[in-house]
Protein backbone atom coordinates (compact mmCIF):
# COMPACT_ATOMS: atom_id res chain seq x y z
CA UNK A 1 0.00 0.00 0.00
CA UNK A 2 1.70 3.82 -1.14
CA UNK A 3 2.48 5.66 2.05
CA UNK A 4 -0.10 8.96 2.34
CA UNK A 5 2.24 12.44 2.08
CA UNK A 6 0.98 14.88 3.86
CA UNK A 7 1.08 18.97 2.12
CA UNK A 8 1.33 22.44 3.66
CA UNK A 9 -2.02 22.23 4.08
CA UNK A 10 -2.02 19.28 6.25
CA UNK A 11 0.64 20.42 8.46
CA UNK A 12 -1.26 23.74 9.45
CA UNK A 13 -3.66 21.30 10.20
CA UNK A 14 -2.26 19.71 12.16
CA UNK A 15 -0.02 22.27 13.90
CA UNK A 16 -2.37 25.47 14.02
CA UNK A 17 0.96 27.26 12.73
CA UNK A 18 0.31 29.60 9.71
CA UNK A 19 1.49 28.71 6.18
CA UNK A 20 3.98 30.94 6.38
CA UNK A 21 6.05 30.05 9.65
CA UNK A 22 5.96 26.26 8.20
CA UNK A 23 7.59 27.51 4.94
CA UNK A 24 10.07 29.12 7.39
CA UNK A 25 11.17 25.85 9.12
CA UNK A 26 11.79 24.18 5.52
CA UNK A 27 14.14 27.29 4.54
CA UNK A 28 15.67 26.85 8.29
CA UNK A 29 15.88 23.17 7.43
CA UNK A 30 14.01 22.10 10.83
CA UNK A 31 11.57 20.39 8.14
CA UNK A 32 12.47 18.31 5.84
CA UNK A 33 10.83 16.93 2.98
CA UNK A 34 10.45 16.98 -1.09
CA UNK A 35 9.41 19.08 -3.88
CA UNK A 36 7.02 17.20 -5.94
CA UNK A 37 5.53 19.27 -8.93
CA UNK A 38 5.88 22.16 -7.06
CA UNK A 39 4.27 21.18 -3.59
CA UNK A 40 6.44 20.28 -0.59
CA UNK A 41 5.08 16.90 0.21
CA UNK A 42 6.23 15.31 3.46
CA UNK A 43 6.47 11.63 4.93
CA UNK A 44 4.70 10.64 8.53
CA UNK A 45 8.17 10.33 9.85
CA UNK A 46 9.37 13.65 8.73
CA UNK A 47 6.27 15.01 10.25
CA UNK A 48 6.91 13.19 13.06
CA UNK A 49 10.01 14.09 13.94
CA UNK A 50 8.94 17.95 13.05
CA UNK A 51 6.22 18.02 15.80
CA UNK A 52 8.86 16.50 17.78
CA UNK A 53 11.84 19.17 17.41
CA UNK A 54 12.23 21.29 20.60
CA UNK A 55 12.94 24.40 18.40
CA UNK A 56 8.95 23.84 16.94
CA UNK A 57 7.15 21.77 20.39
CA UNK A 58 6.58 25.00 21.94
CA UNK A 59 5.16 27.20 19.53
CA UNK A 60 2.88 23.61 18.33
CA UNK A 61 1.69 23.30 22.23
CA UNK A 62 0.48 27.10 22.14
CA UNK A 63 -1.40 26.82 18.70
CA UNK A 64 -3.35 23.69 20.65
CA UNK A 65 -4.15 25.33 23.98
CA UNK A 66 -5.07 28.38 22.19
CA UNK A 67 -7.80 26.56 20.60
CA UNK A 68 -9.72 25.67 23.85
CA UNK A 69 -8.41 29.08 25.90
CA UNK A 70 -10.42 30.67 22.98
CA UNK A 71 -13.63 28.60 22.85
CA UNK A 72 -13.55 29.67 26.13
CA UNK A 73 -13.24 32.50 26.75
CA UNK A 74 -15.53 33.97 23.49
CA UNK A 75 -18.89 34.24 25.22
CA UNK A 76 -20.37 36.45 22.74
CA UNK A 77 -20.38 33.57 19.82
CA UNK A 78 -23.37 34.42 17.17
CA UNK A 79 -23.81 30.49 16.37
CA UNK A 80 -23.62 27.18 18.72
CA UNK A 81 -20.43 26.10 18.78
CA UNK A 82 -18.38 22.91 20.47
CA UNK A 83 -15.08 22.38 20.90
CA UNK A 84 -13.98 18.71 21.68
CA UNK A 85 -10.90 17.10 23.19
CA UNK A 86 -10.18 13.12 22.62
CA UNK A 87 -7.70 11.15 23.86
CA UNK A 88 -7.56 8.33 21.90
CA UNK A 89 -5.10 5.67 24.10
CA UNK A 90 -3.99 3.01 21.78
CA UNK A 91 -5.13 4.68 18.54
CA UNK A 92 -2.51 4.66 16.17
CA UNK A 93 -0.94 8.40 15.15
CA UNK A 94 -0.21 8.15 12.03
CA UNK A 95 -4.04 6.10 11.54
CA UNK A 96 -5.53 8.81 13.10
CA UNK A 97 -3.58 11.83 12.00
CA UNK A 98 -4.24 10.58 8.05
CA UNK A 99 -8.03 10.15 8.91
CA UNK A 100 -8.27 13.62 10.32
CA UNK A 101 -6.30 15.35 7.94
CA UNK A 102 -7.86 13.94 4.88
CA UNK A 103 -11.23 14.04 5.75
CA UNK A 104 -11.22 17.73 6.51
CA UNK A 105 -8.63 18.62 3.94
CA UNK A 106 -11.16 17.30 1.46
CA UNK A 107 -14.02 20.00 2.63
CA UNK A 108 -16.35 17.98 3.51
CA UNK A 109 -15.56 19.76 7.18
CA UNK A 110 -14.53 22.43 5.96
CA UNK A 111 -15.08 24.64 9.26
CA UNK A 112 -13.71 22.98 12.29
CA UNK A 113 -10.32 24.29 13.86
CA UNK A 114 -8.13 20.42 14.13
CA UNK A 115 -4.74 19.79 16.41
CA UNK A 116 -3.40 16.77 17.06
CA UNK A 117 -0.72 16.02 19.79
CA UNK A 118 1.04 12.69 19.40
CA UNK A 119 4.31 13.24 20.96
CA UNK A 120 3.43 11.45 24.15
CA UNK A 121 1.63 7.57 24.34
CA UNK A 122 -1.90 8.64 23.81
CA UNK A 123 -2.67 10.83 20.88
CA UNK A 124 -4.36 13.72 21.40
CA UNK A 125 -7.03 15.73 19.01
CA UNK A 126 -8.99 18.58 19.74
CA UNK A 127 -12.05 19.67 17.25
CA UNK A 128 -13.68 23.13 17.14
CA UNK A 129 -16.19 23.96 15.02
CA UNK A 130 -20.10 23.53 14.52
CA UNK A 131 -21.41 20.42 16.92
CA UNK A 132 -22.94 19.21 13.74
CA UNK A 133 -19.86 18.92 11.82
CA UNK A 134 -17.32 18.05 14.78
CA UNK A 135 -19.70 15.29 16.16
CA UNK A 136 -20.46 13.95 12.56
CA UNK A 137 -16.32 13.80 12.00
CA UNK A 138 -16.00 11.98 15.46
CA UNK A 139 -18.81 9.35 14.61
CA UNK A 140 -17.05 9.12 10.74
CA UNK A 141 -13.96 8.11 12.47
CA UNK A 142 -15.28 5.48 15.17
CA UNK A 143 -16.97 4.18 12.42
CA UNK A 144 -13.71 3.63 9.87
CA UNK A 145 -12.12 2.26 12.86
CA UNK A 146 -14.06 -0.52 13.63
Amino acid sequence: MEEKLYLISHLTLITGLTDRTIRNYIASGILKGEKINGMWHFTPEEVDSFIKNPAVRPSIVAKNNSVVYDFMLNDSKKEEETCVILDMPGADIKATSEFFCYSISNGEYKDINFSLDGLYKTPRVILRGKPKDVFGLIDKYYKSSR
